[in-house]
Protein backbone atom coordinates (compact mmCIF):
# COMPACT_ATOMS: atom_id res chain seq x y z
CA UNK A 1 0.00 0.00 0.00
CA UNK A 2 1.08 3.57 -1.01
CA UNK A 3 1.19 6.28 1.95
CA UNK A 4 2.78 9.86 1.40
CA UNK A 5 5.58 10.78 2.95
CA UNK A 6 5.39 12.37 6.88
CA UNK A 7 8.12 13.48 9.03
CA UNK A 8 8.81 10.59 11.90
CA UNK A 9 11.32 12.82 13.37
CA UNK A 10 11.23 16.44 12.08
CA UNK A 11 13.55 18.93 12.76
CA UNK A 12 14.26 20.67 16.18
CA UNK A 13 14.94 24.44 16.61
CA UNK A 14 17.88 24.90 18.19
CA UNK A 15 20.32 28.24 19.92
CA UNK A 16 23.66 28.00 19.46
CA UNK A 17 26.86 30.49 20.31
CA UNK A 18 28.58 32.18 17.58
CA UNK A 19 30.73 30.49 15.79
CA UNK A 20 29.52 27.07 17.25
CA UNK A 21 28.40 23.76 15.20
CA UNK A 22 24.79 21.59 15.06
CA UNK A 23 23.77 18.67 13.56
CA UNK A 24 20.12 18.73 12.80
CA UNK A 25 18.48 15.81 12.23
CA UNK A 26 15.37 14.97 9.73
CA UNK A 27 13.75 11.53 9.25
CA UNK A 28 10.26 11.05 6.76
CA UNK A 29 8.39 7.41 6.43
CA UNK A 30 6.35 7.03 3.85
CA UNK A 31 5.81 4.41 1.40
CA UNK A 32 7.31 4.96 -1.61
CA UNK A 33 10.50 6.02 0.74
CA UNK A 34 11.03 9.55 0.59
CA UNK A 35 14.02 11.57 -0.24
CA UNK A 36 15.05 13.86 2.18
CA UNK A 37 17.15 17.47 1.60
CA UNK A 38 17.96 20.21 3.42
CA UNK A 39 17.12 23.81 1.75
CA UNK A 40 18.22 27.34 3.26
CA UNK A 41 15.62 29.58 1.61
CA UNK A 42 15.54 28.87 -2.40
CA UNK A 43 19.50 27.37 -2.02
CA UNK A 44 19.68 23.49 -2.11
CA UNK A 45 21.88 22.26 0.78
CA UNK A 46 21.81 18.80 -0.51
CA UNK A 47 23.56 17.49 -3.84
CA UNK A 48 20.76 16.55 -6.01
CA UNK A 49 22.63 13.20 -7.27
CA UNK A 50 23.13 12.23 -3.95
CA UNK A 51 20.01 12.92 -2.14
CA UNK A 52 19.79 10.25 0.55
CA UNK A 53 16.64 7.80 1.51
CA UNK A 54 14.53 8.72 4.75
CA UNK A 55 16.64 10.21 6.94
CA UNK A 56 19.25 13.90 6.28
CA UNK A 57 21.44 14.88 9.22
CA UNK A 58 22.69 19.04 8.43
CA UNK A 59 25.99 19.76 9.94
CA UNK A 60 26.21 22.98 10.25
CA UNK A 61 29.52 24.26 11.54
CA UNK A 62 31.16 28.04 12.47
CA UNK A 63 28.09 29.22 12.26
CA UNK A 64 27.69 32.98 12.46
CA UNK A 65 24.39 33.80 11.75
CA UNK A 66 20.79 32.64 12.82
CA UNK A 67 18.78 31.15 9.49
CA UNK A 68 15.53 28.91 8.84
CA UNK A 69 16.80 25.40 7.58
CA UNK A 70 14.08 23.69 5.88
CA UNK A 71 13.83 20.53 5.66
CA UNK A 72 11.52 18.72 2.53
CA UNK A 73 10.69 15.29 2.11
CA UNK A 74 9.27 13.90 -1.14
CA UNK A 75 8.21 10.88 -3.01
CA UNK A 76 5.66 10.59 -5.95
CA UNK A 77 2.98 10.94 -3.26
CA UNK A 78 4.22 14.25 -2.41
CA UNK A 79 6.12 16.81 -0.90
CA UNK A 80 6.44 18.28 2.78
CA UNK A 81 8.53 20.41 4.27
CA UNK A 82 9.55 21.31 7.97
CA UNK A 83 11.65 24.10 9.06
CA UNK A 84 14.51 24.25 12.06
CA UNK A 85 14.52 27.55 13.34
CA UNK A 86 18.84 28.28 14.50
CA UNK A 87 19.63 31.39 16.22
CA UNK A 88 22.34 32.69 17.06
CA UNK A 89 23.32 34.10 20.23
Amino acid sequence: RRVPPRFSIPPTDNEIMPGGSVNITCVAVGSPMPYVKWMLGSEDLTPEDDMPIGRNVLELTDVRQSANYTCVAMSTLGVIEAVAQITVK
